[in-house]
């Protein structure tokens, strides 16, 4: 998908939609490899099993969240009678079945790979992003768009190099992360498909001040559950090294 393309503009001077959020996703993943630990420690082969199975256990719960919050999507758009909208969900529904299935085998692996265990719940950091969702959701599911998008062209833009980093570098087969590498390919399509409908779903051109809010908050909650979810399990690592033989 090209990078770097221009913003149209409408006859009425506001920026289309998608292509202004499209900017915006593209200036944040820019600034990832180098503000993000999930990925810049990736680069500095710094990230273990230990890290990943954390990382991994909050991405399942995510997924499966996902056809919970489209759901909820689809029942405000049709309390708000949003046809257009009710049928675009209940498409992006039918293509989400079964993919938390990635995220469960990927942190099976990851842990009898690095003999970790697995943790008993998603982390605090990912609990407030599935928050955010749900109010995002109840306010207006039109706003829900912005954070598809940015989920989907994230992980295009930036997944398959980070896989590449973490098999290169930190010994982390992409074999154990298929729930990445298969949304990087699937969310190829999917994102190209957004930018195209995302304005015609949206219509009022003066919602672009809204969704750019919830893009920018959605990204502010990613950046706090990477930081935090490295640094708890950079907790339990010194822990572990520290504690006496058995």
């Amino acid at each position: 998908m090209p990078q770097g393309m221009p913003i149209h503009f409408l006859a009425n001077g506001f920026p289309m939609i998608g292509d202004a959020l499209r900017v915006d996703i593209e200036r944040y993943a820019a600034r990832m490899p180098h503000e993000n630990p999930l990925y810049y420690r990736a680069a500095g082969g710094t990230l273990s099993a230990e890290h990943l199975a954390r990382y991994l256990k909050s991405v399942h719960v995510l997924v499966q969240h996902t056809p919970i919050h489209l759901d909820r999507a689809i029942q405000r758009a049709e309390a708000m009678r949003e046809r257009a909208l009710v049928e675009h969900f209940r498409h992006k529904l039918e293509e989400e079945v079964g993919h938390d299935a990635w995220a469960e085998r990927d942190l099976r692996h990851i842990s009898r790979a690095g003999a970790v265990g697995i943790p008993a719940a998603a982390h605090p950091g990912l609990v407030a992003l599935l928050r955010f969702l749900d109010r995002t959701i109840d306010a207006d599911p039109r706003l829900y768009l912005a954070y598809i998008l940015f989920s989907e062209y994230l992980i295009v833009l930036l997944g398959p190099a980070w896989l590449d980093l973490l098999e290169s570098r930190c010994g982390i087969p992409k074999t154990s992360m298929t729930v990445i590498g298969n949304h990087a390919e699937l969310d190829r399509e999917h994102a190209a498909e957004a930018f195209e409908s995302i304005d015609a779903l949206v219509g009022d051109p003066k919602m672009l001040g809204p969704m750019r809010a919830v893009l920018r908050e959605s990204m502010a909650l990613f950046d706090a559950f990477c930081v935090s979810v490295i640094e708890d399990a950079d907790v339990a690592l010194r822990r572990a090294a520290a504690a006496p033989a058995a």
